[in-house]
């Protein structure tokens, strides 16, 4: 896939898991300016990620359901080798026989962080 700017509706939820206060949120509010979509789930979930497979780990930094469902999302980030923690996605974490074709709206969810 070819990199491509976030929709309104990524750009929205990457907002707004952005809002809650975490250590180094102000980076990645920073970061999140210039991030753009270079991958998706196969599997056809809203899943996001903003970096190519490269980098170790994954950290949790913020998780959000969605009200009037057991369905989730969460803000993940990864540790680059040489720009350190950097924006690594949006994981969405579905319980239903389907999945949406793009996040629910941020007014639906209920934000917290990792």
């Amino acid at each position: 896939m070819d990199a491509r700017p976030l929709t309104q509706r990524e750009r929205a939820v990457l907002d707004a898991l952005l809002a809650v206060d975490f250590p180094d949120v102000a980076t990645l509010r920073r970061q999140a300016m210039e991030v753009v979509v270079v991958d998706a789930c196969g599997c056809g979930c809203p899943s996001i990620d903003f970096q190519h497979g490269r980098g170790l780990g994954m950290t949790v930094r913020a998780n959000a359901g969605v009200r009037g469902s057991h369905n989730g999302l969460f803000l993940y980030t990864i540790e680059d080798p040489q720009r350190g923690e950097v924006l690594g996605g949006i994981e969405w974490v579905g319980v239903e026989e389907t999945d949406p074709d793009e996040l629910p709206s941020p007014e639906l969810l209920d934000i917290e962080a990792a």
